[in-house]
């Protein structure tokens, strides 16, 4: 499905709304939600930064695996960095708007969602391919060499993050914990790693 929105191209895939649609229907956590909500309000950090740069998104991609924003501008011009890290910045001023609801009314369920917002931030700061402390990693390494070898650097960072997430999800198994997402996450980031941008 395309459409515009703002002048922006948005396009959803139908794999896209297929997962959402099994994910809520076999949730039991509660947590689906939440965490949809969270997402959407980090791809809203970026997407504010970037019209507050008066920068706007040449397209937005709801596919499977991410949510892809198109960008139909200079990176030196208006500040990549400013716009990747609003990102994280906007789910991190929702933890403190919810730990401030906690300390104040002791809801236990704002305490949750607040540290799956940090979570959510922390996450998507770790240096590698496919977040958003890879692509600041990037244009920092940037600085002091070509953006290949950068490149080239965050994607090694990224199978050693693979690997040491794997390990963990092996030793997790062995101790006898199965943790599926460790291994999903390890999947993602090797897969991250081997790809040329």
């Amino acid at each position: 499905m395309k459409f515009k929105f703002l002048g922006t191209q948005i396009y959803v895939s139908f794999l896209f709304c297929a997962l959402i649609c099994f994910m809520l229907a076999v949730d039991r956590t509660g947590f689906i939600l939440p965490t949809f909500f969270a997402v959407f309000v980090h791809e809203m950090g970026h997407l504010l930064a970037m019209w507050a740069a008066d920068c706007q998104p040449r397209e937005i991609r709801l596919i499977p695996s991410s949510v892809q924003i198109v960008r139909g501008f200079s990176t030196k011009k208006y500040g990549e960095a400013a716009i990747t890290f609003c990102g994280p910045a906007a789910n991190i001023v929702l933890f403190g708007a919810l730990f401030l609801n906690y300390l104040a009314f002791k809801n236990e369920q704002s305490l949750t969602f607040a540290i799956l917002n940090l979570v959510i931030a922390l996450f998507n700061l770790l240096p590698v391919s496919g977040l958003d402390g890879g692509t600041l990693l990037i244009i920092f390494l940037s600085r002091f060499t070509d953006v290949y070898k950068a490149e080239s650097i965050v994607r090694i960072v990224t199978a050693v993050f693979a690997f040491i997430a794997f390990l963990l999800g092996v030793y997790l198994w062995v101790s006898g914990t199965v943790n599926i997402s460790l291994f999903i996450v390890a999947t993602y980031l090797g897969v991250c790693s081997f790809i040329k941008k």
